[in-house]
């Protein structure tokens, strides 16, 4: 029975693959919420981060991911995580277009792969008493959001160049060109270097780096020697031939001493399929008090403990609760310089601390934002804050009906938010510069920022020579980026702009909403 595992694994972890890969890349937004909540429930550090800020009964997908793992090891390893998954289909490309590829036994780099675990979390703490984003290390290594930047930055693209290209090319079958996405190039250049890196260690070592990197392949493993089945060789039946050792990705299964390390195995199952005398498979463990089989009993203890601490260091150093955005205690940017203004987060993310504190840097929310408001940030939010998402005004603005960002975000770093709380959500404050407004330079009228201002915050007010100029209403005003955006004026740079509220604000409710412009409709500059 145990032989057909593999066949079971591969089918499951190609439907995650397909489900997670058609997420990232919904070119045209045509996606349900609900789909990508389901598709990203088991990711393990955005699940983690999310009941962290939820305590939501529909953010304990880590949960599961840990039941598993106790059940019958690094499941998530095999058929959950992108990232391995990735690894699964170069491997099986290397092996179909190239000579067959054949795995051996290797020590495990325990102390590498211990040393990236424990500098992660030691950083987390760290961080935490000095300001800095916490997750910064964790960004960075996590296979979910790696896979996520490699997702949005490499293969929405070329599923956009294929869409354009086929409706040029056959205008017949009614497929209809895209606008592309503004390119951030340090986040195409992080997502490209993470890919080769992986592809290169996939080459040579198969998993090594979910055995040697990977902070969750790391965790998981150290919770797998207390699973309540674990992948052991029948030595009666061992003919020692070496076939499962040759298939082994994980580089874990010695066939002279007749082990397997259960700590890099990531339950793929292709030994099972392989031996032909069925002498490999998942066992109970014996008893404990067999100590020439199995570890000692102290030893399990130390792990039990090991796991409960970085448990315990993990959650201690993050702030559990996210609290909605209020109507007071907001500190403002108190410069209103151009210069000085800050970089606005978008809607839900309730601060920069809570969206430092959540944020996996997965660009999903980037991905999927109509607009294309939703930009990686560079060193806009400081080098350890690198990749979070940031509004770029100069891009576009915050459509008032959209909260595609808060419904998509996997780690609670954006809430969803009601639309109704939306529209009265203020992440900024428009700041009107009257000496390089072009009713003043040029005493001709414009208005394009009120046009363009759904609250009507920006309202035109007499001037002179029967002209009007802008005055803003930051009783309303809710930030958007709608008459940044608009404004004509671009040197030094535009005469109306959003500052930063460091803390997100409800304002009131506006008197009179005006219908949002399109974003195919074009502005009068």
């Amino acid at each position: 029975m145990q032989k057909y595992f593999k066949t079971g694994r591969v089918i499951i972890a190609l439907l995650f693959f397909v489900a997670i890969l058609v997420a990232f890349a919904d070119i045209k937004g045509n996606l349900p919420t609900h789909y990508f909540k389901g598709v990203f429930f088991l990711q393990f550090i955005p699940s983690v981060l999310e009941f962290l800020s939820s305590k939501s009964v529909l953010s304990i997908g880590f949960l599961v991911v840990l039941i598993l793992t106790l059940i019958g090891g690094r499941i998530y390893c095999s058929i959950i995580c992108p990232l391995g998954i990735l690894q699964d289909i170069m491997i099986y490309l290397k092996r179909k277009f190239s000579a067959k590829q054949r795995f051996r036994f290797k020590k495990a780099l325990n102390i590498l792969r211990y040393s990236f675990l424990s500098v992660t979390l030691i950083y987390i703490i760290i961080a935490g008493t000095i300001e800095l984003n916490r997750l910064f290390v964790l960004t960075l290594l996590d296979p979910y959001a790696i896979f996520g930047r490699i997702g949005s930055h490499i293969i929405q693209p070329v599923f956009l160049a294929i869409n354009n290209t086929i409706a040029r090319l056959i205008p017949s079958i009614g497929m209809h060109s895209l606008e592309a996405r503004p390119v951030s190039l340090i986040s195409l250049a992080i997502a490209a270097s993470m890919f080769i890196l992986v592809a290169v260690m996939t080459f040579f070592r198969g998993r090594l780096y979910c055995n040697s990197i990977c902070p969750v392949g790391s965790i998981l493993g150290l919770l797998s020697k207390l699973s309540f089945y674990k992948i052991k060789i029948n030595q009666s039946d061992c003919t020692r031939c070496g076939k499962c050792q040759f298939v082994c990705k994980a580089n874990c299964i010695d066939t002279t001493n007749m082990k397997v390390d259960e700590t890099r195995c990531i339950s793929c199952y292709n030994c099972f399929s392989s031996c032909s005398n069925s002498a490999i498979g998942y066992k109970r463990p014996i008893s404990k008090t067999n100590k020439t089989e199995e570890e000692p009993a102290s030893d399990s203890r130390r792990r039990l403990f090991l796991m409960t601490t970085i448990t315990y260091l993990a959650t201690k150093t993050i702030r559990l609760k996210a609290q909605p955005p209020q109507g007071n205690g907001e500190k403002a940017h108190k410069k209103a310089d151009y210069y000085q203004r800050g970089t606005v987060t978008p809607p839900g993310s309730i601060s920069l601390e809570h969206l430092k504190n959540r944020c996996v840097a997965c660009h999903l929310c980037v991905s999927v934002c109509p607009t294309k408001v939703l930009q990686p940030s560079f060193l806009e939010y400081g080098f350890t804050s690198m990749m979070l998402p940031k509004m770029d005004f100069f891009t576009n603005f915050c459509n008032y009906e959209c909260t595609k960002c808060g419904e998509v975000c996997p780690s609670g770093a954006i809430i969803k938010l009601p639309i109704e709380t939306k529209k009265v959500t203020q992440i900024g404050k428009a700041i009107f510069q009257k000496d390089i407004c072009v009713v003043e330079t040029r005493h001709t009228a414009c208005g394009s920022c009120s046009e363009h201002c759904p609250t009507q915050a920006v309202e035109m007010i007499p001037y002179e020579n029967g002209l009007t100029i802008p005055h803003v209403d930051h009783s309303i005003c809710i930030g958007c980026g709608g008459c940044e955006y608009a404004c004509p004026v671009e040197n030094p740079h535009t005469a109306i702009y959003v500052v930063a509220n460091d803390v997100h604000r409800l304002v009131k409710k506006p008197t009179t909403e005006k219908i949002e412009y399109k974003e195919s409709e074009e502005f009068p500059f």
